[in-house]
């Protein structure tokens, strides 16, 4: 929804934005995207640089209407920026401003049970004005309803990562779940291993059937780098 004309705020328009895993010798490193619908971004990478402690998420930006349909490819377009400290607001900001052009900042927060996710498109006149907001996107997880406060269902678990799974990548007749396409890639980079996973998972849970103590409150255990995946030294 563009925020600067109320009248635009009922109208808006529907985007679909679609994150997988990068991954490196079956380590996550990153994620990819694209954003089908998108007045802003087509498509681009997050990744963390630990030695300078910022997320880089390069784009290739939507080309305006006036650059004509014959144009060369966009520029890529670069954000750099941090996460707060509770991991849940990352803020970006736009790296090639020039002091005739607006600066602009991209910020995404998940809602607390990770079904839901708010950007928003922030932009200044100068470098000492204050950002305004000029675009809200909000996004619901498929397979998930907008009102939904949390899964009530338990859900397959993504046999790479350990997230919530929301497809599946069949391997000699069975079917593995996944969460993404990064994630169906280094499945069948590497099946074996995931197989041998899968069964691990399986044999734990049918031993672990018995009384068990009261879950503790706090993140939801969709947890992207749970089991033998690890937390990459690239990653925070």
């Amino acid at each position: 929804m563009p925020l600067g004309d109320p009248a635009q705020r009922i109208r808006g328009w529907t985007e679909t934005h679609s994150w997988a895993w990068t991954f490196l010798e079956g380590k996550p490193t990153g994620m990819s995207f694209k954003m089908d619908g998108s007045k802003l971004l087509k498509s681009g990478s997050l990744t963390y640089e630990a030695g300078r402690k910022k997320y880089v998420l390069r784009t290739e930006p939507v080309a305006s209407e006036s650059s004509g349909a014959t144009s060369k490819r966009s520029k890529p377009v670069i954000y750099e920026g941090t996460i707060d400290g509770k991991g849940k607001l990352l803020t970006l900001d736009r790296t090639d401003v020039s002091a005739d052009r607006p600066a602009e900042r991209l910020t995404l927060r998940p809602n607390g049970n990770l079904v839901r996710y708010t950007m928003f498109v922030e932009r200044r006149a100068s470098k000492t004005g204050a950002y305004v907001r000029s675009t809200e996107i909000g996004l619901t997880k498929e397979g998930e309803t907008f009102a939904a406060g949390s899964t009530a269902i338990e859900r397959p678990k993504c046999v790479v990562t350990g997230g919530a799974a929301t497809q599946t990548v069949s391997f000699q007749g069975r079917d593995f779940p996944i969460c993404c396409s990064g994630c169906r890639d280094e499945f069948l980079e590497s099946p074996d291993k995931y197989v041998k996973k899968a069964a691990s998972a399986g044999s734990s849970t049918a031993a672990e059937r018995k009384p068990s103590p009261p879950a503790r409150k706090g993140r939801s255990d969709d947890d992207a780098f749970s089991n033998d995946v690890g937390e990459p030294k690239t990653m925070p």
